[in-house]
């Protein structure tokens, strides 16, 4: 790496750090100030319930403020510490994995045949891959393990004259809108519509409106940002490396291990511990893919794990900031002020018209996935709650779950406190400000789409009920 862009990556570590560290400050603070309370917890139907009337308030010892600072630690080894392991795993061995593919020369072949077939459709890549990655979110509730797949696409998007923004926007932007479209979504959807007694995928009319309209607003976006890069940065050139026989042999490895990839995921939906360990098996994936590819360009097994290693090591301090993203849910639940959190919302929820209770559940829910950004956690925590509070208000369940999903899926691609999003800049050596400055204009137009269908959903009586 040069100096350069040593310099570079470290000023993304420096902000991003500080961001989060903050945040994590504040979270403590909210134990120190909030009223301490739980809810009481039922198991039914093999599920933890929470008891909507057995709030009470909690005299005890604060949490001490030393836990503020260990909770980075504390969180490997809480209820979230196994997903947050893996992931961390995931970043690492991408990491490893992609200095060998680069190396080798099988991700650069890879690229240049991409290149070489639409040098002058650009614009068509574009939309394919943008509406690929959002379909995948979109209909598979795939959000996380497209994460390995970033790397490739923002080097895609370097070779076509872009830059890495727009890979990031092609891949896990477009994955991230896509999950809060959520045409199929098994994680969002899915689950919050079996919560609410609704039946399964009903509604997708509406829906599938929103993932239309979603996709045309992003493509808008990528291309008038690709029209300024095109202008001011970068020209296209295709290199002749495509035809070198050295790289054929890792690109096949390449090659196989991406479609063996795919492969599991469409398995995961059909047969339920490929799903359960999908993540874990990518991790491995990945790994020997690396390892392959740099033996079938006859590194040696010595200089193959040497190079391995400098790009693990290159991506390691980006698992400091997953750890910290990962703490600020940690310190509020273990200062036992989330669920005052949660009692204080639904207060404010009680008591309120239909287009209130609904904006309400927005905001709420996308506040509140600030702190627990797992889609899964929050549908077993909020729906129970929010089923009785939408039948006082006349609310239609189908607009409750509509809410909620909006308010967990869109700020996925904006809150620093998501792992995936901070894993994905990482990759891409993207810093979280800069980010955060191209993104914010596009977040608010969609924050307002949103909105503006959550009032269609209340005018008509979105249903069945």
């Amino acid at each position: 790496m040069s100096q350069k862009a040593f310099s570079f990556q470290k000023k993304i570590f420096i902000s991003s750090f500080l961001i989060l560290l903050s945040l994590v400050l504040l979270s403590g603070l909210l134990t120190r100030v909030l009223p301490m309370g739980r809810f009481e917890r039922r198991i039914v139907d093999g599920r933890a319930v929470v008891d909507f009337d057995s709030y009470r308030t909690i005299e005890a010892e604060r949490l001490p403020i030393y836990r503020w600072f260990s909770a980075p630690i504390e969180v490997l080894f809480g209820p979230d510490g196994l997903r947050i392991t893996v992931l961390l795993l995931l970043l690492l061995t991408v990491g490893g994995s992609f200095s060998l593919l680069h190396e080798s020369g099988a991700l650069k072949y890879t690229i240049d045949l991409l290149v070489s077939r639409y040098t002058n459709r650009r614009r068509s890549l574009l939309l394919l891959t943008t509406f690929s990655f959002m379909v995948l979110g979109s209909a598979l509730g795939l959000f996380e393990e497209v994460v390995p797949f970033v790397p490739i696409v923002v080097n895609l998007s370097l070779q076509m004259g872009w830059d890495e923004f727009t890979g990031l926007g092609m891949s896990i932007l477009a994955a991230g809108f896509g999950f809060a479209s959520a045409t199929f979504n098994p994680f969002t959807v899915l689950l919050a519509q079996s919560l609410a007694g609704l039946p399964i995928f009903s509604g997708l009319w509406l829906r599938l409106i929103v993932f239309a309209v979603v996709y045309v607003i992003l493509v808008l976006f990528l291309m008038s940002h690709v029209r300024k890069v095109e202008k001011t940065e970068r020209s296209v050139q295709i290199s002749s490396n495509a035809s070198e026989e050295g790289s054929k042999g890792p690109y096949r490895v390449f090659l196989i291990s991406l479609i063996l990839m795919f492969s599991l995921i469409v398995l995961s939906f059909f047969i339920k511990p490929i799903q359960e360990y999908l993540v874990i098996l990518m991790v491995l994936i990945y790994f020997f893919m690396g390892i392959l590819c740099g033996l079938a360009a006859k590194f040696g097994l010595s200089k193959t794990f040497k190079i391995f290693l400098n790009g693990l090591f290159t991506i390691l301090p980006s698992t400091i900031l997953v750890l910290l993203a990962a703490s600020v849910k940690h310190i509020v639940e273990q200062g036992t002020v989330l669920d005052t959190i949660l009692k204080g919302a639904v207060q404010f929820l009680e008591g309120r018209g239909q287009i209130g209770v609904a904006m309400m559940i927005y905001l709420f829910v996308l506040a509140l996935n600030f702190f627990i950004p797992s889609a899964s956690a929050k549908a077993f925590l909020l729906i129970p709650l929010l089923t009785p509070l939408t039948q006082l208000s006349g609310l239609s369940r189908q607009t409750m779950v509509l809410a909620w999903t909006f308010g967990d899926g869109f700020s996925n691609m904006i809150f620093p406190t998501n792992p995936v999003l901070l894993i994905s800049l990482s990759l891409a050596g993207y810093s979280y400000v800069r980010w955060f400055k191209k993104t914010i204009l596009l977040q608010l137009v969609v924050f307002l789409i949103s909105c503006g269908f959550i009032l269609i959903a209340v005018w008509t009586n979105y249903g069945p009920f």
